[in-house]
């Protein structure tokens, strides 16, 4: 029987590291300044909640491109961030929608 494994240990401790890091209000500003610029953004809810809306500076993705991001795990709108499972994305805080 194989070992399922949803995301690997590191990816894991960055996340988590990031979350302690936020509720503690330790931004690190060189990450959330190279963080994608999510706008039109929406909380949707599937298996999980996450935020679709239009990406630019995205290191894999094209400018421009409506996306679904991975699941959420912190927002602060009033800040206008939010860590998704994979990355930190920057937010048009008027723009946040409720599910």
């Amino acid at each position: 029987m194989s070992k399922f494994q949803w995301i690997d240990n590191a990816a894991t401790e960055r996340l988590l590291e990031d979350i302690r890091k936020a509720n503690r209000c330790e931004f690190d500003a060189s990450a959330l300044a190279a963080a994608p610029l999510l706008e039109h953004a929406k909380i949707i809810r599937g298996y999980c909640y996450a935020l679709s809306g239009v990406v630019s500076g995205h290191p894999r993705l094209e400018d421009d491109k409506e996306i679904v991001t991975s699941q959420l795990f912190w927002m602060d709108e009033e800040l206008g961030v939010c860590r998704s499972m994979n990355r930190w994305y920057r937010l048009v805080r008027s723009n946040i929608k409720g599910h």
